[in-house]
């Protein structure tokens, strides 16, 4: 897993662990509907207006775009299970941009559990971006994604290739800029 990844993934986790704790409000600006193996998803990206943060953000380093889509399940025991990731780095600011990197993440019990994660683009990943506005307020991204994500018992360990899921969904929703 590439260190920009961990960085973002932990530290939207981390956003959303304090607003659990704290019983934060969160509103939801975005939807994440997806078929992981057989079942439903039906996710929420969620914005927390008194810390100024979102689940769905978006940064600029230089020409590149690295957009952050997490979604939520608002039908999970907790706000830590039951967790959409994907992970976009674009050449550029809008839809025709270039992909670098992308991955997507299942995180059905939350960071202290198995998880699972495709390993890299290609054929076991492909990303859509159908519209993208990046703008100081009132950003948007809708697209499709498809993956083969394989479980890891932690960030470090091997993916575990005989234990696989297929995914594949629809992302709509507001980006917040990034910090």
């Amino acid at each position: 897993m590439n260190t920009k990844l961990l960085s973002v993934l932990v530290t939207g986790l981390m956003m959303v662990s304090q607003t659990a704790t704290a019983q934060i409000e969160t509103v939801p600006v975005g939807t994440v509907t997806a078929t992981i193996g057989e079942a439903a998803y039906d996710g929420e990206t969620l914005d927390v207006p008194s810390e100024g943060t979102s689940t769905a953000e978006w940064r600029t380093f230089g020409p590149v775009s690295s957009l952050s889509i997490q979604a939520h399940d608002p039908d999970a025991e907790s706000i830590m299970q039951g967790i959409l990731t994907i992970e976009i780095s674009l050449m550029g600011t809008d839809a025709s941009g270039a992909m670098m990197d992308a991955s997507v993440s299942w995180w059905p019990e939350g960071m202290n559990a198995p998880f699972y994660m495709n390993e890299e683009i290609g054929e076991d990943l492909n990303i859509s971006i159908y519209t993208l506005s990046l703008e100081e307020e009132g950003s948007t991204i809708k697209g499709s994604f498809s993956a083969h994500l394989c479980r890891k018992d932690s960030f470090f360990a091997e993916a575990d290739t005989d234990d696989c899921l297929p995914v594949e969904g629809h992302f709509d929703t507001a980006l917040m800029r990034a910090e």
